[in-house]
């Protein structure tokens, strides 16, 4: 069944929702259409304005499911539908007493959920004052309309497309703004498993060269013994100091029982190293908590990337990322704090990222936020003049 909907309306990956519902609608009027002619044929009446339609919404169907000219169709689809086969309809019917007025409902619900902004407005507005022209030219007059049973018809039709209307856009809006909110975490997610992986791959080879040095011990022991032999103690010191600097790069290894925060960490760091960015580190989690370790590695992830992009435009000798990630009962606790010398822009209740290619840098935090908020957690952003901080609490059970 789901294939055969794919098929006639068109595949959720390929269409918007949007498309989709204009498809169906399409196909709904080509059907209703289609009814109204066999029906004008069987009792021998003319069915010329009903082939038109019905032939206008085939054509209509094709060109939004298989030419992609859905923008243009589905406006031009509406207009005629408010502006033509509604009063085409209204007149050649029963009027107020037919079933027509409470199709401008459904079509009312229509026109929300496949337009958008402006022209959805325009739409709306003017399928409402329709059903009212359409009401006074049945009655004959403005003042005949204004009695029974066409007040009544007025009023319901005013109320109950009106709170459709409402109704709909509100729903509407909060759907495609989770749904832009669901696409933003899905790319970054996918992103950030692409990441893990190098991740892995990098701790692997930092193991590798960890277990390399430990091999050399002994023969580093050994150069230095001789030297000492020979009473060569400044050489003794060259060597030593070398060995130090050599030691130096894995000084600030993370060493916590959660291999992908494991892995982010210690690659994330030791690129910020590499900056000439000064760490302080306080990391200490203990073995066996229940914590999604894929989200919270998406978290410390984003939130050190934007530390350290943060330090790129600081003096180097004033770089620095203090970094703490602590067990509090239920509590996992993030702390991370970095100088900055950027504007912050608060928007929409978050601070809005102040790189110029802002569309593609723009997710971090917010993504960073609906994770927190997923998983009970608090978040606190601090700026603070030159310094910023980031506390979270992500509940743990």
């Amino acid at each position: 069944m789901k294939n055969l909907g794919n098929m006639i309306v068109g595949d959720a990956a390929r269409f918007s929702f949007e498309n989709r519902v204009f498809n169906f609608v399409s196909l709904l009027g080509v059907a209703m259409t289609s009814a109204g002619i066999l029906s004008n044929w069987y009792f021998g009446t003319t069915f010329i304005i009903d082939l038109f339609f019905a032939g206008f919404c085939f054509v209509s169907y094709y060109l939004s499911r298989f030419a992609g000219g859905f923008k243009v169709v589905s406006v031009l689809t509406v207009g005629v539908l408010v502006f033509a086969y509604i009063p085409y309809m209204w007149l050649s019917s029963e009027g107020s007493q037919s079933a027509i007025p409470y199709y401008s409902i459904i079509f009312i619900a229509g026109i929300c959920i496949i337009l958008r902004g402006r022209m959805r407005l325009i739409m709306l507005v003017s399928m409402m004052l329709m059903d009212q022209l359409l009401i006074i030219i049945e009655a004959g007059s403005i003042e005949a309309s204004l009695h029974m049973p066409y007040i009544n018809t007025s009023i319901v039709l005013a109320v109950m497309t009106g709170g459709m209307a409402v109704l709909i856009i509100i729903y509407s809006n909060t759907y495609m703004k989770e749904k832009a909110r669901s696409e933003d975490y899905a790319r970054t997610i996918d992103a950030q498993y692409r990441q893990q992986l190098y991740y892995m791959e990098n701790l692997e080879e930092l193991i590798y060269k960890l277990k390399s040095e430990r091999h050399d011990f002994n023969n580093h022991l050994g150069v230095i013994f001789g030297l000492l032999e020979n009473g060569e103690t400044d050489k003794v010191k060259a060597y030593a100091s070398g060995l130090i600097r050599a030691a130096e790069k894995y000084r600030n290894i993370v060493n916590i029982p959660y291999s992908m925060l494991r892995a982010m960490l210690n690659y994330k760091l030791s690129a910020a190293e590499e900056e000439s960015i000064t760490l302080r580190l306080d990391i200490s989690v203990p073995e066996g908590l229940p914590i999604n370790e894929f989200d919270i590695t998406v978290i410390l992830g984003n939130l050190i990337d934007n530390a350290i992009e943060a330090c790129s435009h600081i003096e180097e000798d004033n770089r620095y990322i203090a970094l703490a990630l602590t067990y509090k009962p239920d509590y996992l606790v993030i702390q991370i704090e970095n100088p900055t010398n950027r504007d912050l822009v608060l928007e929409d209740g978050a601070f809005r990222s102040t790189k110029p290619d802002f569309d593609d840098h723009g997710y971090g935090l917010k993504n960073t936020t609906y994770l927190v908020s997923r998983h009970n957690g608090l978040m606190k952003i601090e700026p603070d003049g030159s310094v910023f901080k980031v506390n979270i609490a992500i509940l743990v059970k």
